[in-house]
């Protein structure tokens, strides 16, 4: 009898929980930087800048949002609030290049309900070691190659 009467309690407890359900989404995008000698970063929100031994800029987004459906959080995906997009008038082999966020006024995420969403986003940016990083980080210089000294014939 008992079990029975703790039956209402359990169901309650599982729709409290299920509020403050979080989600989380990663998406990653790739830029080519061939022929960039710098670049500039304008990027919304928190984002980190690492180095790694690839030959162009991969940019990992994080999403974490509690109290969204995920309809509310694909929605947000395919709207492009997370996208980072580059300067359309750089060319084929720009010497310089933007990389920027595409959406850079992200208004609170509400519910239908009108209740506000917590929404945390972070990036990061993995930079070719050939680069130098600003110390704000919002620009990336390639690094000048160090000349190569020739040894005459025979010697060594």
């Amino acid at each position: 009898m008992r079990i029975l009467s703790l039956i209402p309690v359990a169901f309650l407890l599982a729709g409290v929980t299920s509020l403050n359900a979080q989600m989380e989404r990663t998406m990653y995008q790739v830029f080519e930087v061939d022929s960039a000698q710098v670049i500039e970063l304008d990027i919304v929100g928190i984002y980190e800048v690492h180095t790694w031994a690839g030959s162009s800029i991969l940019a990992e987004a994080n999403i974490q949002i509690w109290d969204a459906s995920p309809e509310i959080l694909n929605f947000l995906i395919k709207e492009g609030r997370y996208d980072l997009t580059t300067d359309s008038t750089a060319g084929p082999t720009p010497k310089e290049m933007r990389i920027f966020t595409k959406n850079k006024e992200r208004k609170p995420i509400k519910r239908p309900d009108g209740q506000k969403c917590l929404e945390i986003a972070t990036t990061k940016l993995f930079i070719p070691d050939v680069f130098w990083v600003s110390e704000d980080k919002t620009r990336l210089s390639r690094k000048v190659p160090a000349p190569v000294e020739e040894k005459p014939n025979g010697g060594e």
